[in-house]
């Protein structure tokens, strides 16, 4: 008789607790309309110089940031890397719009 273990689920973070219905939300938009939608504030925050582009960008990071956040015990070395290069490039973008 073989008795097959199921893998152990980790326990939920409070973080990801308070974050999981806007997950659910998040998870009912089509996909390509996120992408879009990312990519149409990455634009927008590369092209309006100043203050306005700096917040589009910053908003953007922290969106991105977030994303990480919730899904980091779940992520590679690797992708945790890639996750915080782009936040940190979107963050620099941002404070050089500004100046």
């Amino acid at each position: 008789m073989s008795t097959s273990r199921e893998p152990r689920r980790p326990e939920v973070t409070p973080f990801e607790r308070l974050s999981a219905p806007y997950l659910i939300r998040l998870h009912g938009v089509p996909r390509w309309l996120l992408a879009i939608v990312l990519a149409g504030l990455l634009v927008v925050g590369l092209f309006v110089k100043g203050v306005v582009g700096a917040a589009i960008l910053f908003a953007l990071a922290m969106f991105l940031a977030w994303l990480a956040a919730v899904g980091w015990r779940l992520l590679s070395p690797g992708s945790r890397t890639i996750r915080l290069l782009v936040v940190g490039l979107l963050v620099w973008v941002a404070i050089d719009q500004i100046s």
